[in-house]
């Protein structure tokens, strides 16, 4: 199988996309954009910032006599809606900017690959220098892909996880897709003929309670903030 694996294969990159990929040559070096927003953050930075969300949401519902004033004043509902809605691009810039101070992140940060060499950002997610991190293909003695497989209707998607990359020097480094576009970057190495090893693994619980702390909140303050409109002036919006 890792023999006959292509880029052409659907199973793996029915839907990979990135600037170049249809210009795609030998001789090309492509560069990948990383979105910073999945990085993240301490467990304790990541709950008080859930829960203030959670809290700003409720706030409506457990503030004494507060309900009681909206018959009086029509125009509060829409005040407290308004406000609602903006704690939640306050949130996202406020992580945004924590994202930037735990990681050490000041400039925007991309991926390198070509035939001959790799350049990954690391910014302390391995135990090598904050900075760009190049590895020619030399230095890789071999990258050990981490998938799961999922499947919908009779089709089997797999996703790619997690990347080991096995230096030659015996040292390795451990990359996941909370941090890089492994879709992407694996595409590359299949293309560019990167030794590599599969390995199918299921989910871990790690990915699966990032995604649930990442979005629950955002999805309940909306939520919240619907719930309020509908129980205290329905038809004044």
């Amino acid at each position: 199988m890792q023999g006959k694996l292509t880029v052409e294969d659907e199973r793996w990159f029915g839907s990979t996309y990135f600037k170049g990929i249809k210009q795609l040559n030998p001789a090309s070096n492509i560069t990948l954009k990383i979105i910073t927003f999945f990085y993240p953050l301490k467990v304790r930075t990541q709950l008080l910032l859930s829960v203030g969300l959670l809290l700003m949401g409720l706030l409506p519902f457990i503030t004494p006599s507060a309900i009681s004033l909206y018959p009086m004043f029509p125009e509060v509902p829409l005040i407290f809606v308004i406000i609602n809605l903006c704690f939640v691009p306050g949130h996202l810039v406020l992580r945004h900017f924590l994202i930037r101070r735990q990681y050490k992140i000041e400039a925007l940060q991309r991926c390198h690959i070509s035939a001959r060499t790799v350049s990954l950002p690391v910014n302390s997610l391995v135990n090598e220098p904050d900075g760009q991190l190049v590895l020619s293909k030399n230095d890789i003695k071999e990258i050990d892909v981490i998938y799961n497989v999922q499947t919908n209707k009779g089709h089997s998607i797999r996703t790619v996880y997690q990347v080991t990359i096995c230096l030659a020097s015996g040292k390795e480094l451990n990359f996941d897709m909370l941090h890089y576009p492994l879709k992407s970057i694996f595409y590359l190495l299949v293309y560019f003929n990167y030794p590599m090893k599969l390995t199918q693994r299921r989910w871990t619980m790690k990915y699966q309670l990032h995604v649930v702390v990442l979005i629950f909140p955002i999805l309940a303050h909306f939520a919240l903030t619907s719930l309020m409109v509908l129980l205290v002036s329905p038809l004044n919006l």
